[in-house]
């Protein structure tokens, strides 16, 4: 088992990558970072580091801006923001191997979501994610492994990450049967100090943190409300169950399982605490959002089944206005 993935490398290095490099690396694996800019100079100099409910981390990583440079890749985490995947294939290209597995870690409706599965939509690519079917024709099954992260993470500065709250990730085969690699992964990712889980049914997981995003990322740029407030304000309850209720008509019409219930929900929401959503943290900055796979790729799948979402649909073009402003609202 310890000889599995021997050479890791992670495109991305924001938040969420950080985090995982940082938890690679201290774990005693050799792990290679797609990196630019300060976020470069910063790991090249420092190394990645990351402070969590654990304590104080820090590492050192092979970092580059070229994907040649650091090699093919037997496992290799995509940790960018949905909308720079496309752009992303030719930087990752040398880091593509004949075997290298590859895992997105990425928020929303995954450009995957229909291959593998069987469905209705088999072998179909999801448009607002992929447009023209890029990724798809890439990066498809057997060479991807789906995942679903659950860490709420920031990143203070370069090469730096912050996280308060336990993390955890659930992995699974786009057509949902258990293999050798899965748990490979899995006990990669435990051995890192994440709890990891394999699921059989991974989509589930998926609308689990679908709907989350939906209910949240949206509204948090509208009203600049941490994760604690847009779950407890009186003022956005009314609000939120929509978003969530029609969240969860559409994962029930795709056949989803979800062991959800709303008023839990919403406590396990707010028990994430003062905690800045990761696209509201990108409207601070003026950064582009993840409208696209969080909240577009919804309404597509909705479209599909002719599923009216008005509520989704007001929430995701107020916070697209907002971050047209330049500014936060």
């Amino acid at each position: 088992m310890e000889a599995s993935f021997p050479r890791i490398g992670i495109a991305g290095a924001g938040a969420i990558g950080c985090t995982l490099a940082a938890r690679l690396a201290c774990s005693g694996r050799a792990v290679s970072l797609l990196a630019r800019g300060a976020t470069l100079e910063a790991l090249r100099r420092d190394g990645v580091r990351l402070t969590d409910w654990q304590g104080h981390h820090r590492a050192a990583v092979t970092a580059s801006n070229r994907g040649a440079e650091l090699g093919e890749q037997d496992l290799l985490f995509l940790c960018t923001k949905a909308h720079d995947l496309p752009a992303l294939l030719p930087a990752i290209e040398p880091m593509l191997g004949a075997d290298t597995l590859v895992v997105p870690v990425v928020n929303g409706v995954p450009w995957w979501y229909f291959l593998g599965e069987g469905g209705r939509f088999a072998g179909q690519h999801v448009e607002t994610v992929d447009p023209g079917g890029r990724l798809a024709a890439r990066l498809a099954p057997p060479r991807l492994i789906g995942c679903v992260a659950f860490i709420t993470a920031e990143s203070p500065a370069p090469g730096v990450a912050l996280t308060t709250n336990p993390l955890r990730m659930v992995f699974g085969e786009p057509d949902n049967r258990p293999s050798q690699r899965l748990e490979r992964l899995c006990a990669l990712v435990e051995a890192a100090g994440i709890e990891a889980r394999a699921s059989e049914r991974i989509r589930d997981a998926l609308w689990t943190k679908i709907i989350a995003n939906l209910s949240s990322n949206p509204l948090s740029v509208i009203s600049g409300a941490t994760l604690e407030e847009v779950y407890t304000s009186p003022e956005l309850h009314a609000l939120v169950c929509d978003l969530l209720h029609e969240g969860l008509l559409v994962a029930a019409a795709y056949g989803a399982r979800l062991e959800l219930d709303p008023p839990g929900f919403l406590e396990r929401g707010a028990a994430m605490g003062a905690v800045r959503t990761s696209m509201l943290q990108d409207h601070v900055r003026g950064r582009p959002l993840e409208l696209a796979a969080i909240g577009d790729a919804v309404l597509e799948l909705a479209a599909r089944l002719d599923i009216p979402l008005p509520r989704s649909r007001e929430i995701i073009a107020l916070a697209r206005f907002c971050s047209g402003r330049g500014r936060p609202c």
